[in-house]
């Protein structure tokens, strides 16, 4: 037996913390344990000896490991077994790249595009119907992008989701609906129209009221500030979860203490429902990084305090990104096929084309992007390759550094998100047992 290559050791006079980056957990030591641990840590087989159960415990979290394993493999098919079992497919949809806005930050122009057309959104529902007679899919992730897929709600959205409920209702499959909206549009008569679906949201708010409406203003400079409020709320009310996301820049954040009072008040069954995380708008760069951090953190606690959840800003993982996996596809207005939402999307991003028959035809980007998803060889020998992975597959696309670390990380770096990795998953341990 041998340590894994994923430990990392946090000592004190209380005792001993072990993070394992692979399983991604902790593991805490009484200063006894501690003790034995440290002196036969590199002759596990003594641990074993001399304390079985704490031997057979740091076996089973993956402390140690058999001579010989390579860890770094085995990581990789446990992740593609989980995503083969987990039986889903996320379907895409981009009913318009059109918007109802104009928001300084948006990557995409919107100028001139037009809704999908009835040939591609029949071959989306073709689409929808091959992935749930395919008795490969358990369940069928429908989500709404763009642009506003809520300009053409009637026009597109509302046959896909109509026959796709209709079809897994039949084949017994189960559905979500998920929609990327700026929630202007997000009426009751929608909501009506989603009632007794697994539905759920992604609204973005810019700051308070103020800062908000300088940011966010429709293509007629109105203020929109109020009717998203206001919307989320109504969204909350049918009982539809909602994510907020909070874009923020170094001048705005300050702004989103306010943003509290508009959510404070609201029932625990609708409080029940949200969820907040802060986002940068990617491109501010301005600012003392510490001083964000920690205006943060005070805005989050804020939150907290008042019974909201809010989704960490920086748990020091990064999250394997839709687009790394196999079974997603995301099905632009015109039919074009791609992976990744945050890129513009042209011609030249594409990586494959929908068939009026529901077939998809990808091409030799997303087989690049495949090849490429697990890291390069630098990346899969770090320490904390199972966290970080060298980040999505788009960077990985887009970075052309060799031989070296796509983010630039040292060994102190590591060192240091290893430890904040772990004393994060602590804090959150003592939050979840009313210790802080």
């Amino acid at each position: 037996m041998k340590e894994s290559k994923y430990n990392l050791c946090l000592q004190d006079h209380t005792g001993m913390v072990i993070y394992n980056a692979k399983a991604d957990e902790v593991i805490a030591l009484n200063p006894q344990l501690a003790a034995i641990y440290e002196k036969g840590k590199d002759t596990p087989d003594t641990i074993g000896e001399k304390h079985p159960e704490l031997f057979a415990y740091l076996v089973k979290k993956g402390v140690f490991v058999e001579d010989g394993t390579d860890e770094t493999a085995d990581y990789i098919a446990s992740q593609e077994k989980a995503e083969d079992e987990a039986g889903e497919f996320t379907i895409t949809v981009n009913p318009t790249l059109a918007c109802n806005m104009k928001c300084w930050y948006c990557y995409e122009t919107h100028k001139n595009m037009p809704a999908m057309s009835a040939e591609v959104k029949r071959a989306v529902i073709a689409l929808v119907k091959k992935q749930a007679v395919s008795g490969e899919t358990d369940k069928i992730n429908l989500s709404f992008f763009g642009g506003e897929p809520l300009l053409y709600f009637d026009k597109v959205v509302t046959d896909i989701i109509n026959e796709a409920a209709q079809t897994c209702k039949e084949k017994r499959v189960a559905l979500s609906i998920h929609f990327t909206t700026n929630a202007y549009l997000m009426t009751e008569q929608v909501l009506e129209q989603l009632k007794g679906l697994d539905a759920s949201f992604q609204i973005t708010i810019d700051g308070n009221k103020n800062v908000h409406d300088t940011v966010r203003k429709t293509k007629n400079d109105e203020p929109t500030y109020s009717t998203i409020i206001k919307h989320i709320h109504l969204a909350t009310f049918f009982g539809f979860p909602v994510g907020v996301r909070f874009n923020y820049t170094s001048r705005s954040l300050p702004s989103f203490i306010d943003v509290l009072s508009d959510f404070q008040d609201l029932p625990i069954s609708q409080k029940k429902l949200l969820n907040f995380t802060f986002q940068r708008v990617w491109q501010d760069h301005g600012g003392d990084a510490k001083q964000t951090e920690e205006k943060i953190a005070e805005i989050e606690r804020a939150f907290e305090e008042a019974g909201l959840f809010v989704n960490p800003s920086n748990d020091f993982t990064v999250p394997y990104c839709y687009a790394d996996k196999k079974n997603t596809v995301v099905v632009n207005y015109n039919g074009d096929l791609y992976k990744c939402t945050a890129r513009d999307f042209v011609s030249k991003n594409r990586e494959g084309t929908l068939t009026a028959d529901g077939d998809i035809h990808w091409n030799d980007k997303y087989k690049k992007r495949l090849s490429i998803r697990h890291g390069s060889k630098f990346c899969r020998q770090c320490r904390i390759y199972p966290i970080c992975h060298g980040g999505c597959s788009q960077m990985k696309l887009e970075t052309t550094v060799a031989g070296t670390c796509p983010k630039g990380y040292g060994r102190e770096k590591i060192e240091d998100i290893l430890k904040r990795r772990a004393l994060f998953i602590l804090g959150q341990y003592k939050k979840r047992n009313g210790r802080q």
